[in-house]
């Protein structure tokens, strides 16, 4: 008698496939500004549809479990970075004081592993957007809440994608035995031994200093909106993401073109409900275009956080002049003193791989972020 082969036992949901990941951003980006639309608030639906667009960005972890365990960690703390950054809305060097902080906390999230590198990401870059914003007439929760609800809505959507697929007796059983390094011991995670090791601190106190240094200029420079500097170097000097240097040259090709495309919008569109096919578009196109690498997947993030963030003062190309001028602040600040300031920056430099996308040999292509 015939052996029988291996046949399904068990069902994985695997990784999303790209039109999948395409729809899925374009309701997370166009649904909640619709959704504030129709209620007569666009900048509700402006700040959801920005927590939608930092939840499509944490969610593409090949594995369907990690994506939901990822997007819902983003999701908290990023809402928690916004309500602390809404208390410190206007409050100058005392803000200064706690984002350099919470920049050296994210910093040592970066080398922890990619879902709490991700999670510190988002709990300093909401920090950082809702203490430089101007002052809103909205109750402090508010923010933090619609914040909240954007990533809410990436959760649901991936946990209705990705459908699971058979898999044989043979693939489930090797997918239960634990991997191992070649020396057959198991990392040591321990919270005290990670903090014991020089490198956590070193990311730590590395961005700590940039972003000290940007929020400081906030403080000085006479004009609103300059929080566009310490966001731009959080971004580019994400210590786990890679290069430095290739990083801050994507990022500033990335913007320009971007924002190019923003002016092209704001010249053509008008302000309203036809901006909503507009950010569905862009969505759509955000995960094809990071496959491409991080300039690209900048300059599809730019115009989406513009026509975002001038849906409450309609300043339009003023902001996107503006914008420009504190992204090439911030790329400078990061390149001098992240970089070439920096001990041993160049030597890690030389040695990162030459994909130009700026990110380190453990993240695949399809995984720049910001």
């Amino acid at each position: 008698m015939d052996r029988p082969g291996p046949h399904p036992t068990a069902r994985a949901a695997g990784p999303a496939s790209p039109a999948t990941q395409a729809v899925r951003a374009a309701v997370a980006l166009s649904a909640p500004l619709a959704a504030g639309l129709a209620l007569h608030h666009p900048e509700y639906g402006a700040l959801a549809s920005l927590g939608g667009l930092f939840g499509a960005l944490a969610a593409t972890a090949p594995a369907r479990r990690t994506r939901l365990r990822t997007v819902t960690a983003c999701l908290l703390l990023g809402a928690a970075g916004t309500a602390l950054g809404g208390l410190l809305a206007g409050r100058g060097w005392t803000a200064f004081g706690v984002l350099t902080a919470l920049a050296l906390l994210s910093g040592i999230l970066s080398a922890r592993g990619r879902a709490a590198s991700l999670a510190g990401l988002m709990l300093l870059l909401n920090a950082v957007l809702a203490a430089g914003v101007p002052p809103s007439t909205a109750p402090w929760w508010l923010p933090p809440l619609l914040i909240a609800g954007g990533g809410l809505l990436v959760l649901l959507l991936c946990a209705f994608t990705g459908l699971p697929r058979p898999r044989s007796r043979g693939a489930r059983t090797g997918a239960l035995a634990p991997a191992r390094p070649a020396g057959g011991a198991a990392p040591d995670r321990r919270t005290g031994a990670f903090l014991r090791s020089p490198a956590p601190w070193c990311y730590g106190l590395r961005l700590a200093l940039c972003v000290g240094l940007a929020e400081a200029l906030v403080v000085l420079m006479p004009y609103e909106r300059a929080y566009w500097v310490p966001v731009t170097v959080v971004f580019v000097l994400k210590p786990d993401l890679g290069s430095v240097f290739s990083r801050a040259l994507l990022r500033a090709a990335g913007t320009a073109a971007g924002l190019l495309a923003a002016v092209a919008v704001f010249a053509a569109v008008p302000r309203g409900w036809p901006e909503v096919p507009v950010l569905m578009l862009l969505g759509a196109l955000l995960p094809v275009l990071s496959r491409r690498g991080y300039g690209f997947q900048t300059a599809a993030i730019t115009p989406v956080i513009l026509l975002l963030s001038d849906l409450g003062n309609l300043e339009g190309t003023e902001l996107a002049g503006q914008l420009m001028a504190d992204s090439l602040i911030g790329c400078a600040l990061a390149l001098i003193v992240g970089h070439a300031l920096w001990p041993g920056a160049r030597r890690t430099a030389r040695n990162a791989p030459a994909a130009g996308v700026g990110v380190g040999p453990a993240r695949p292509v399809t995984e720049p972020i910001g």
